[in-house]
């Protein structure tokens, strides 16, 4: 694992970051046209943290369903309307392929793997543990912020099957019509400070069915091992090109915390 504390990535958001890859390796879209499209997401950033919807930037929103959210309130604004029209839907344009990308679109339509995306992340920020809903006692915590986002594309480069037993199936989710699957970030998050880059990554994150991910949690001692270094087969050379050192038996430590 590593020792020292240095991120070359510092302020580096995680989602910016693959985008950017994905635009400029996957789609080989231009230098002028992915700093068009930043440009507007830059705008449309300052835009929401002028009405107090956002604290710094739109690539803080790790869930999807709250980025929707945001689109839906500029798409509805008058004000936007007008400046969206007057720079030739610019701003639109960039959202519109922004969400595309962070919904996983992409990844069914143009057949991309995750590991094209493997790059060292700088980690994300702590934070506060979320308040009770049950409105009982809680005593106040920090954990590593993770994305939901991230979760969601990881089982779409996985297509929805389990990673460890693609033959175990699973029932039709409500919310995506596909494969009710699970995503595990397989060195937990919790040993964050141990690393010098993000755990919230493509390369730690996997698809696993209901069966399997309970059993890499709650399984026999033994059963769990047999997994992890299954796992730790497919991924350790993508551990590497995230920045992740870690041997195997490391990794199988960490695995069985």
């Amino acid at each position: 694992m590593d020792t020292q504390r240095i991120h070359p990535y510092e302020n580096r958001a995680v989602l910016k970051e693959y985008y950017a890859k994905y635009l400029k390796d996957m789609r080989k879209v231009s230098d002028s046209t992915v700093k068009h499209y930043f440009d507007a997401l830059s705008y449309i950033s300052r835009y929401l943290k002028e009405k107090s919807l956002l604290k710094r930037d739109i690539y803080e929103v790790m869930d999807l369903k709250e980025l929707a959210a945001l689109k839906e309130i500029l798409y509805k604004d008058p004000d936007f309307i007008n400046l969206n029209k007057q720079g030739h839907q610019m701003y639109s344009a960039g959202l519109n392929n922004y969400f595309r990308f962070a919904s996983g679109e992409f990844i069914e339509q143009e057949n991309v793997a995750a590991r094209e995306m493997d790059i060292p992340m700088a980690p994300n920020a702590l934070t506060d543990t979320p308040e009770n809903p049950s409105g009982t006692y809680m005593a106040k915590s920090k954990h590593w912020k993770r994305s939901s986002i991230l979760r969601r594309q990881a089982l779409a480069f996985a297509h929805y099957t389990c990673e460890l037993h693609p033959e175990h199936k699973s029932f039709l989710a409500q919310s995506t019509h596909k494969p009710y699957m699970e995503g595990h970030h397989i060195i937990p998050m919790a040993m964050q400070a141990s690393f010098d880059y993000s755990l919230d990554v493509y390369a730690n994150l996997i698809c696993l069915c209901p069966i399997c991910h309970r059993k890499i949690h709650l399984g026999l001692k033994e059963d769990r091992k047999d997994m992890l270094k299954e796992i730790y087969d497919q991924r350790g050379e993508r551990f590497e090109k995230s920045g992740l050192r870690v041997t195997e038996n490391e990794f199988v430590e960490l695995g069985l915390r």
